[in-house]
């Protein structure tokens, strides 16, 4: 018991050390700055909202009117109408021109994406990448139009700033630790500054190359310029109106709000977080809470966020969506907008980490206690205590799983698609939470509406999260945990809140959640950082192809044959004389046979082997080994289970006498008078027969799916390694198979098959026979007609539940695959039947590894 503690601790302390040695410590200075500046900020924040009210920034949400907010979205058009009209001027300025159904499409999707995920000049550029590609818009071009819209921009906020300093300095000198006078002489200088970069302008666009020819500056044509600002401006004064539309402004003028808004951007600009968040808000609650009540300026920046950031973010998500449909592509002649659906994992990804962090947050907040009160009579309590703790541990997967989906993984669509659904239930039953519901709906119609863009097959946390990541889900995790003990700032801490449950124990529930929330996000961090690497599957290369070759002939095992079609990596032995191949899938790291080579070093590398999936935190699995080398993997520890039984005829004793073999004779005959005639081909010759081959698999997989790893799949560099047997039928090619040998001559194994429809319907019976007489007179002793999966696996008393698990295949699952009438096919040979097993670490591990090993053999790796 010592001895296997001391083992552990040793294992942990490893994967300590190997985590420590993989940090790339240049790649922790921006995610440690972000991370420095999120808790500046929650000072900052804490020290300003002293005598802010939650429930009073709730009060004030509610009673905005709908003027206000049909006010708030007409300015938000009337902005993002400028910036569609920059992304126009930007286009001219670099020469290039897109419809004006894709300017449209580009411009707001871009600018929505780029305003939400922060590093706009990256992510909307990005987008625009994508959409004006279609039209023939080159990235160079696009990133000029990105850096001319970009300078622009902030070149208007300037501008804003200080006509808005000398309209009045006061806002602006106090939030800058300033005096008035040398605001206003600062910004009266910027606006000289201004106007001589005007006048430095010329009819035409200029592009000067620097000193060192590194890079080329553009300057812009004055009218081109003057466009920009005068459209930057509109879309700043639009984007501030937005905001001014959910304040009481009657202590200040519009022109020194636009000001303070203007500087406060820039500041947000500055800081590098998304959008501007914490920043941006510190900025504006700090200037203006001279003017405006703390609650009515928290609870306008909140709407303003949700309307200028969030409406449009999921209108571009929506008409992304859209073009997934036929409807409204066929609606709008648009067939080149294809980049803007390829853009649906970025979308769908920044939207699912903001989905995460309102469950977190909602978790962590009260819910509203009109609601809990008609809950009470409806939902038990311990339903209602279990939602709001689950919810946030599920908003913490979100986080997590988005990455998955900007890599447009399968299972990451599935598995948000599941979280979603899940959390839109929770969300009503924690406390009528519409809003929240309704959000959740509009995720999950997105994520069905684009379903398609989610297609590759890989382990959805196979690659590590990287640092930026993590930090982003604890900066989540702070803040939520921040809006917390800012909600519930007048209760009172007691020890006794943890267990306190009642539909009225708000505080009590909020904090199980967070701590629930924080636990797992922890546990999941440490999980990923310590676990080992997961390991790729890497083809062989040429210069292992050409050792494996030499080993598998001088040994008599022909199946081995199968690690000439390429599609498994090699491990050899230190004397590099014998070898294993293997494929791996999710955890499951599968051998196929035994070890090929002397067998002396069998137990070597089976031992290498297992040795290696564990050092990956994988599970090794031996596929299809014979009987008499279990108890090599006995010795490694691993539980056995039976597959099936290999069919192996040994031909010394073969023929079509008897009347065991009347049903081969009459086969025979029959194909024979539909003029079938055999052709062996060599395989120094098959090369020159490839296309022949080729028009014959082809029909043969009209109807069916290639296979792989332990079935003999159709590749020339793996036909050319063997000889095959071609039937003709009145002088046509309608069968083949391929036949795999060693130079000693000892065995020989069935590989490819293949036969077109219109064959004859005994063409299989008489292709493999003739491949029997002709083995038999060149001296074989035995042909492998394959394995019959669960062939024998009898129900026994006794029997593991690996046993039970098999013997249950065989009986019942001749609905999925025809196993017994593949028995009874290979059967009509009288050949010997051999079992065969699957070698595996445990008994539950053996049923995993056969899904993974049937997802193999469609060809998938990971």
């Amino acid at each position: 018991m010592q001895r296997s503690q001391e083992d552990r601790c040793a294992r942990v302390v490893a994967a300590l050390r190997s985590t420590w040695r993989r940090v790339d410590y240049k790649r922790l200075v921006s995610p440690a700055f972000a991370l420095g500046i999120c808790v500046l900020l929650l000072l900052a924040l804490q020290h300003i909202s002293r005598d802010i009210n939650y429930h009073s920034i709730c009060r004030q949400l509610f009673n905005f009117d709908s003027a206000s907010w049909i006010a708030a979205l007409g300015v938000t058009a009337l902005s993002f109408g400028a910036l569609v009209a920059r992304d126009a001027v930007g286009l001219r300025h670099v020469d290039a021109k897109v419809p004006r159904t894709l300017l449209l499409i580009g411009a707001t999707a871009a600018s929505a994406l780029g305003n939400v995920a922060g590093f706009g000049a990256l992510t909307g550029g990005a987008v625009r990448c994508r959409v004006y590609g279609a039209a023939g818009v080159t990235p160079s071009q696009v990133g000029r139009l990105t850096v001319f819209t970009s300078v622009s921009l902030a070149f208007a906020l300037v501008l804003v700033s200080a006509i808005g300093a000398l309209w009045d300095a006061a806002p602006l000198a106090a939030m800058l630790r300033v005096s008035p006078d040398i605001l206003r002489s600062g910004s009266a200088l910027l606006l000289v500054a201004s106007a001589l970069i005007i006048g430095c302008c010329g009819a035409r666009t200029k592009t000067i190359r620097t000193r060192w020819q590194r890079f080329t500056i553009d300057v812009p044509a004055r009218a081109d310029w003057l466009a920009q600002l005068a459209f930057g401006v509109v879309d700043i004064a639009g984007a501030g109106a937005a905001l001014w539309c959910f304040l009481p402004h009657g202590n200040v003028s519009f022109v020194t709000f636009l000001a303070v808004y203007s500087a406060s951007l820039l500041l947000g600009i500055a800081g590098h977080t998304p959008g501007g968040v914490g920043v941006f808000e510190s900025a504006m609650v700090f200037a203006l809470r001279g003017d405006v009540t703390a609650p009515s300026l928290v609870a306008g920046l909140l709407a303003y966020r949700v309307v200028y950031f969030g409406l449009p973010l999921m209108l571009s998500a929506g008409l992304l969506a859209g073009f997934e449909g036929r409807a409204l592509r066929d609606r709008l002649p648009l067939r080149r907008v294809a980049g803007l659906a390829e853009s649906a994992p970025l979308f769908l990804c920044l939207i699912t980490f903001v989905v995460g962090s309102m469950l977190i947050v909602s978790a962590a907040t009260p819910a509203f206690a009109r609601r809990l009160a008609v809950l009470r009579d409806v939902v038990p309590l311990w339903a209602l205590e279990s939602s709001q703790l689950v919810s946030g541990m599920l908003g913490v997967l979100l986080l997590f799983v988005a990455r998955g989906l900007l890599r447009r993984l399968d299972a990451a669509w599935w598995m948000t698609v599941a979280l979603t659904s899940a959390s839109l239930v929770l969300s009503v039953i924690k406390g009528l939470a519409f809003i929240e519901a309704g959000v959740l709906a509009s995720l999950l119609l997105l994520l069905i509406s684009t379903r398609r863009r989610f297609n590759l097959h890989a382990a959805l946390f196979a690659e590590r999260f990287t640092a930026g990541w993590f930090v982003s889900v604890a900066i989540v995790l702070i803040c939520a945990a921040w809006v917390m003990f800012f909600a519930y700032r007048n209760v009172p801490y007691d020890n006794q809140l943890w267990w306190h449950f009642a539909f009225d124990e708000r505080a009590s529930r909020s904090l199980r959640a967070m701590l629930a929330s924080g636990l797992f996000a922890t546990a999941f961090a440490l999980w990923h950082l310590m676990r080992p690497a997961a390991g790729r599957f890497v083809r062989p290369s040429s210069a292992d192809l050409g050792d494996a070759m030499r080993i598998i002939r001088a040994q008599e095992r022909s199946d081995a044959g199968l690690a000439m079609m390429g599609d498994k990596s090699f491990l050899f032995s230190d004397s590099r004389e014998s070898f294993l191949m293997y494929a791996k899938h999710g955890r499951t790291w599968a051998a196929l046979h035994d070890p090929v080579g002397p067998r002396r070093e069998w137990a070597e590398l089976i031992g290498k082997f297992v040795d290696l999936a564990v050092k990956h935190g994988g599970r090794a699995a031996f596929y299809q080994v014979r009987a008499d080398s279990l108890p090599l993997y006995l010795d490694s520890g691993l539980t056995l289970m039976k597959l099936g039984e290999e069919a192996r005829l040994t031909l010394d004793g073969f023929d079509l006498d008897g009347p065991q073999r009347a049903g081969l004779r009459y086969a025979t005959r029959r194909a024979e008078r539909d003029g079938c005639t055999v052709e062996v081909i060599d395989a120094g010759h098959v090369a020159e027969h490839v296309d022949v081959l080729r028009a014959i698999s082809d029909g043969w997989l009209e109807s069916r799916r290639e296979k792989s790893f332990s079935v003999a799949a159709f590749s020339e560099p793996y036909l050319a390694a063997q000889s095959v047997l071609l039937v003709r039928q009145n002088g046509a090619p309608v069968a083949f198979t391929t036949f795999m040998t060693t130079d000693l001559n000892v065995e020989a194994t069935v590989g490819v098959m293949r036969h077109l429809p219109e064959a004859s319907p005994y063409v299989m019976d008489y292709l493999f026979v003739q491949l029997a007489m002709h083995l038999k007179r060149r001296g074989y002793r035995s042909l492998s007609l394959g394995v019959a999966p669960f062939s024998g696996v009898q129900p026994a008393p006794l029997g593991s539940p690996l046993h039970r698990i098999g013997a249950m295949v065989w009986r019942f699952g001749g609905r999925f695959y025809n196993f017994q009438g593949l028995r009874a096919f290979k059967g009509k040979f009288q050949p010997c039947w051999e079992p065969r097993y699957l070698a595996v670490s445990g008994w539950a591990g053996a049923v995993v590894a056969l899904v993974d090993l049937s997802i193999l053999a469609g060809g998938r790796r990971s």
